[in-house]
């Protein structure tokens, strides 16, 4: 199903069906988690209605049947694990959203002129796994219509302490996978200067919520 380049993240040589399952048996029992919630009632309350997703990293397809379900019209995702695309698409079916719900496996920065613009993209808990945070999210930026929304770690020392620890311990057992801390002013210059305006959602100990909306009167993207 591989259809894509593989992403630099690491995921794909790390994450497999066993963990795909249980994110999604979580996801049933208990919904979505309190950050990706927190960004789905941001996006719902901005409208939804007759509107088109890009998720990106989207895992189990959380935000996407969440967003399905409160009236937006289709999603598209794509994610760089296999196993997390069939086990949305094969979730989507169940819950009768296989006609609304195409997913892609693979970089997103190398896919993305691929994906038709939406009007709402999402990139929850995504930047973070990303080295080229700038190119992955203008790419995000070029493809969103109305808004975007992004989870991503807030830069604390606390955080700093865990990125170390973390890339430690993936040295350690030769995971390439890393949890990059990209500085909030990086990423707001980014979505600024691609005609965004940052509006704070929400943040705990170690995320922050955000959802970037397109300034009046710039102008939005096209098919193509």
């Amino acid at each position: 199903m591989n259809d894509g380049p593989t992403c630099d993240c690491g995921c794909a040589n790390v994450f497999g069906t066993r963990e795909a399952e249980a994110d999604l048996k979580r996801y049933r029992r208990k919904g979505p988690d309190s950050t990706t919630k927190a960004l789905i009632e941001a996006i719902v309350a901005e409208g939804i209605e007759g509107a088109t997703l890009l998720d990106i990293g989207g895992g189990i397809g959380a935000i996407a049947f969440e967003l399905l379900e409160a009236g937006a019209a289709s999603a598209q995702s794509v994610d760089a694990t296999e196993a997390y695309v069939t086990v949305e698409l094969q979730e989507a079916a169940r819950r009768g959203f296989a006609e609304r719900v195409t997913a892609r496996v693979g970089d997103f920065v190398a896919l993305a002129p691929e994906f038709e613009p939406a009007d709402v993209v999402t990139l929850d808990k995504v930047v973070c796994c990303y080295l080229d945070m700038p190119a992955l999210v203008s790419r995000a930026a070029e493809r969103a219509r109305r808004l975007v929304g992004i989870v991503f770690p807030r830069e604390t020392w606390w955080n700093r302490i865990a990125a170390r620890l973390i890339d430690t311990w993936s040295w350690l057992t030769r995971s390439p996978v890393r949890w990059r801390l990209h500085p909030p002013a990086d990423i707001d210059r980014v979505f600024v200067g691609a005609g965004f305006e940052r509006h704070e959602v929400s943040r705990d100990l170690i995320w922050r919520v955000v959802l970037y909306r397109r300034r009046i009167g710039e102008v939005t993207p096209t098919n193509g």
